[in-house]
């Protein structure tokens, strides 16, 4: 009974690390990096400030990023 109890926990963390494991996505000109996984989504936007001539970075992180009832 052990032995079956050990493997359900190995194979529920082995779940759990696919599917935290992100997919990174960078833009063309290169103003936002993504990391997509399916628990979660965080986005890093590089804004150019017109007025100092200098980038500030914008971040969104969402938790369940996919909603799938739309």
């Amino acid at each position: 009974m052990k032995k079956s109890k050990i493997k359900k926990i190995i194979i529920l963390i082995i779940i759990l690390i696919i599917l935290c494991f992100p997919i990174v996505d960078t833009s063309k000109e290169d103003v936002m990096v993504s990391y997509k996984a399916i628990l979660y989504s965080f986005e890093r936007y590089r804004v150019l400030d017109r007025e100092n001539g200098s980038y500030y970075t914008r971040d969104k992180f969402l938790i369940f990023p996919f909603n799938f009832l739309n």
